[in-house]
């Protein structure tokens, strides 16, 4: 009896001692062997310290056999007691950074490059690895690993693509962390969202949608003198197009209206009528990004690519009134599927984005969107229906740069105590 009552004490104050002494940063990090850790420069106006973690993941979570590759995370420690703020990034991760958030919940954080992109990829890119829910279940294992050290309030959050990630992960693992913050991150409920298609009628004024197809009309009528201005631009940049010269100016100049409303630009700065070939081609290019439909563009962010076409969903081109005026392309609508891996012959699954949102009011979690009411993507932001945990923050007029500090004053300021009182 007294044996076991020594036990018993003994127990308690081992118990005790961790109460007392809880696990280090440093600790952590050493207590796998599975982890790669490089120490890095930290933000010391928030931070204490900052490395770089290469997480071991499996490239199937439901067949950890087949394989595995190692996730960069970039981890920026404040204090135990703080928050956490995890970024799950929609591409690639290649530079520690400071969010917002972070700053705003003065937080510890970690930001996760997204699977098969940059650094992150297999030996073997199988591409059928790469979908919503295996990328959900990469930021769950991270998730469970380091909140064995920080036992406080976790919010995940991303940018565009990004927040995106962040919704998906939050319908897979709802009770993961307390609070999401997803940025201008679109919910797309089919290949190409007929709401993308009817958004570009209705956003901004009469005036300004005329004079953005003004421009764009300039700009074919005056092809033949423009093109010899974009093939020298894209040599300067050493962009080659496998689409071809013609295609690749077609699509730029359909590109220009979804450019011009995602970036906020003002029509004022449209060139007019009697503008040269050379001030149309300078605003033709600081509006559409040349680059975006170059061969070494496409090989960046292929796996975006992949994953629009067959779970996210996209856009698409409609020439209208341009296609008489095109040179590569002949249809009525042109699909940007000819930049994913597999092309047309990918075969979308839309179950996908309507299982999410079924998981979402189900679940019902605490969400803030941020959302730019101009952006293209906002057209198709998280519909708040049936989550009443959800606030959704519209800027209004805003863009893709939409952040909570662009917000008018009296709505930045519900954001900020909402996410306050649910990170306490």
């Amino acid at each position: 009896m007294l044996k076991q009552l020594f036990i018993a004490i003994g127990v308690i104050i081992v118990l005790a001692a961790c109460e007392q002494n809880p696990q280090t940063f440093e600790t952590l990090l050493a207590s796998d062997n599975d982890l790669v850790v490089d120490s890095i420069a930290a933000d010391t106006t928030l931070f204490e310290k900052a490395r770089l973690v290469w997480f071991k993941q499996p490239i199937d979570h439901n067949h950890p056999e087949k394989g595995y590759f190692r996730q960069r995370v970039w981890v920026s420690h404040r204090a135990l007691n703080a928050p956490v703020v995890m970024v799950t990034e929609g591409y690639a991760a290649p530079r520690n950074y400071t969010t917002e958030l972070a700053r705003l919940l003065e937080a510890n954080q970690i930001i996760v490059e997204h699977r098969y992109f940059d650094k992150s990829v297999p030996e073997n890119m199988d591409w059928k690895y790469l979908t919503v829910e295996q990328a959900a279940n990469d930021h769950h294992r991270i998730i469970q690993f380091f909140q064995q050290l920080y036992k406080g309030k976790w919010a995940t959050t991303g940018i565009s693509k990004g927040g995106q990630t962040t919704i998906f992960h939050r319908a897979f693992f709802p009770n993961d962390v307390d609070v999401s913050v997803p940025y201008v991150a679109p919910i797309n409920l089919a290949r190409e969202d007929q709401r993308l298609f009817d958004f570009f009628h209705t956003v901004g004024t009469e005036e300004e949608r005329q004079k953005i197809k003004n421009f764009q009309k300039k700009v074919f009528e005056k092809r033949e003198e423009l093109v010899p201005l974009f093939r020298e631009y894209a040599e300067s940049r050493d962009y080659t197009f496998r689409m071809g010269e013609e295609k690749a100016f077609d699509l730029v100049v359909l590109e220009y209206p979804f450019s011009f409303w995602q970036w906020g630009s003002s029509v004022d700065n449209i060139p007019g009528e009697d503008a040269t070939v050379e001030q149309l081609f300078a605003h033709l290019q600081r509006g559409s990004d040349i680059g975006y439909v170059s061969d070494q563009e496409w090989e960046r962010i292929k796996p975006f690519f992949y994953q629009a076409y067959k779970e996210l969903g996209y856009y698409a081109y409609v020439p209208g009134d341009f296609k008489s005026m095109l040179k590569g392309y002949a249809q009525d609508t042109i699909s940007s599927s000819l930049f994913a891996p597999g092309g047309d012959t990918l075969r979308f699954i839309p179950e996908t984005m309507h299982w999410v949102m079924e998981q979402l009011k189900k679940n019902d979690p605490k969400i803030v969107a941020i959302v730019g009411e101009n952006d293209p993507w906002g057209c198709t932001s998280l519909e708040t229906d049936g989550l009443r945990n959800t606030l959704k923050a519209v800027q209004p007029g805003g863009s893709h740069r939409t952040r909570i500090n662009t917000l008018p004053d009296a709505l930045k300021q519900q954001v900020s105590d909402q996410l306050k009182e649910w990170m306490k």
